[in-house]
């Protein structure tokens, strides 16, 4: 993907506050403001940043019920499924699965009794064999970013 050293230093402190300015950039790292910003629109030309967001404190906004759904369906309706299930607005992440169930889901409510409706719904999409569900009781980490802190000089000369 053609990520050198500069661009992952940029990339560690963009997932830390998306915010950042270039000239906190230059102050933590040394790399020039004119430098951070070409890498800046270059990575997402290029498409390594896909997006700038916000992450929400899900309790204090109201959504506490949280399950893992685990989807088994027929290898006909997979695809299907996995659409219709990715088109649910309490639906928050869609994984297909090399283990027992195709589909893995992270779903997302504001009560008890709407996530039991939702999982009605689930249980009753054409091509929905069986469902299992997971309600999540506690987090003990939650972050929605690659690791990068792990990429050391020797993972990052392959990505080159």
């Amino acid at each position: 993907m053609n990520l050198d050293s500069c661009d992952v230093d940029i990339l560690r402190l963009l997932q830390i506050d998306g915010r950042i300015s270039y000239s906190k950039i230059r102050e933590k790292t040394g790399i020039p403001i004119s430098t951070t910003s070409d890498r800046i629109k270059s990575m997402i030309e290029r498409g390594v940043i896909k997006n700038f967001t916000v992450m929400l404190d899900e309790e204090k906004i109201g959504f506490s019920y949280k399950a893992i759904v685990g989807v088994q369906t027929g290898a006909k309706k997979y695809r299907d499924v996995a659409n219709q299930l990715s088109g649910l607005d309490q639906t928050i992440e869609v994984y297909g699965t090399t283990a027992e169930f195709d589909l893995m889901i992270v779903v997302q409510t504001y009560s008890r009794e709407e996530l039991g409706k939702l999982l009605g719904r689930i249980r009753n999409l054409d091509g929905v064999d069986d469902i299992y569900i997971f309600q999540v009781l506690e987090t003990f980490k939650y972050e929605i970013l690659p690791p990068l802190r792990i990429l050391d000089s020797n993972i990052l000369e392959t990505l080159v």
